[in-house]
């Protein structure tokens, strides 16, 4: 949330993931052992600028976001002049509690729509 107030005039674009490496490894702390190490990536992006063209910056991942194969698409901050990229992490298509959170959401409306009587659903 913080960097949104920083990049307020950033525009929300989505790019295409052209190539990964590994950048940071961790160790899970020994209570969380059974999940393994924790791995942070660079991403190479493909992406349309605002001034409509089309480039490729380096972007990494933080500890909030997944893991996102070569070849996905991915939602982006782009500054006004297409310098500067990173990845939008408030998005629930990378952020893993905001797609928690959106999960959480969905099975609570599945759940009120089931408990409605059958009649009100026809």
């Amino acid at each position: 949330m913080l960097s949104r107030l920083f990049r307020r005039r950033w525009v929300k674009t989505t790019g295409r993931v052209l190539d990964s490496r590994l950048r940071k490894q961790y160790r899970a702390p020994a209570s969380m052992a059974s999940i393994g190490p924790i791995s942070l990536h660079s991403y190479v992006v493909e992406f349309v600028t605002p001034s409509g063209e089309t480039t490729r910056r380096e972007v990494e991942q933080s500890i909030d976001s997944i893991d996102v194969q070569v070849g996905a698409e991915v939602p982006l901050l782009v500054s006004p002049d297409g310098t500067k990229v990173e990845l939008d992490e408030e998005d629930p298509r990378i952020n893993m509690m905001a797609a928690a959170n959106a999960r959480k959401k969905a099975d609570e409306a599945r759940f009120r729509e089931s408990m409605r009587s059958p009649d009100a659903r026809r």
